[in-house]
């Protein structure tokens, strides 16, 4: 009797110190960028936004000139083209309308010196009758090559925060007075 309670107790003990190891594998992530942005749209309206290329260019507030499809079939292959001639290859890896969530990854072949991989998270959730549009970014690769990345990436996000500004803008048009 004493040793199968001996042996439970060895078992359950055993099982604690798996679970524990478990969780130590679990831990937070920490992002290289986190950029939030509280967008005057619905969630509906900015998930539209960030599924269609064509607003997507219209949001970027220039700084995108186009983005053409390679690939349709997840993951979902792209080519970003910026205003300045550059391009960007990537993956959409997930794209799930129930949680307003897209993770993309850069295309390995694409990535600057230095920089091993980049992957990016944008959430969309509701806040009132607005929205917040967040990124989250993770950069492998040395500091001074991540440094450059990261202030490229900003200056992107930064753009998409005055395309929709520029998108949210009800204006109405001055009378003119004789």
């Amino acid at each position: 009797m004493k040793k199968i309670i001996l042996s439970l107790l060895l078992l359950t003990s055993l099982s604690v110190v798996k679970t524990y190891a478990q969780m130590e594998a679990a831990r937070k992530v920490k992002w290289d960028i986190e950029k939030s942005i509280d967008v005057n749209m619905e969630m509906d309206l900015v998930w539209d936004v960030f599924n269609n290329n064509e607003l997507m260019k219209k949001a970027s507030n220039g700084y995108i000139s186009a983005i053409e499809v390679i690939d349709a079939n997840m993951p979902i292959s792209r080519k970003v083209i910026f205003s300045n001639g550059s391009s960007r290859l990537e993956n959409i890896t997930q794209n799930e309308a129930h949680n307003r969530l897209i993770a993309i990854d850069f295309v390995d072949s694409n990535l600057p010196k230095g920089i091993k991989s980049v992957q990016y998270v944008v959430y969309i959730k509701a806040k009132d009758s607005q929205s917040n549009v967040m990124w989250r970014v993770l950069i492998k690769g040395d500091e001074d090559a991540k440094k450059a990345l990261m202030a490229q990436l900003m200056v992107e996000f930064d753009s998409y925060a005055a395309g929709f500004d520029k998108m949210t803008k009800k204006t109405i048009p001055a009378a003119r007075m004789n």
